[in-house]
């Protein structure tokens, strides 16, 4: 006689679905030339490269005189790292799941602030 009294097919889904796996579109060619082309902060690093980023107000800006196409604020979240003596691109760093979980756990981080430890003790005492 077996031990088991029936058996259950496992849940297709988890209990608790996080947002932590969602895929994001990547980097492409196109995406990384236009961050090397219109980049407008450079870190130098050593060994003679420079790590290129666009800001949110270049994109704005660019998309303003048309030289960026309206989807394109996704070139914020790239970095690209860039060799001035070999003139190749060494590394690409996609920010894009950061900057969504940042965003996401924003509103849990505002739950523990200063203003929800304060004691309304004067509150109550006024009231009184």
């Amino acid at each position: 006689m077996p031990n088991i009294a029936q058996f259950r097919r496992p849940s297709p889904q988890p209990l608790v679905l996080f947002d932590t796996r969602r895929p994001t579109r990547p980097a492409d060619a196109a995406m990384i030339a236009q961050v090397i082309t219109h980049a407008d902060r450079a870190e130098r690093l050593s060994g003679g490269r420079l790590r290129l980023r666009i800001s949110h107000v270049a994109i704005e800006a660019l998309q303003a005189q048309g030289r960026l196409m309206p989807g394109d604020e996704r070139l914020a979240d790239l970095s690209v790292t860039w060799d001035e003596t070999e003139g190749q691109v060494i590394q690409v760093r996609d920010d894009a799941r950061l900057r969504d979980a940042s965003t996401r756990w924003a509103e849990w981080d505002s739950l523990w602030d200063e203003e929800s430890y304060r004691s309304d003790l004067g509150m109550r005492q006024a009231a009184a």
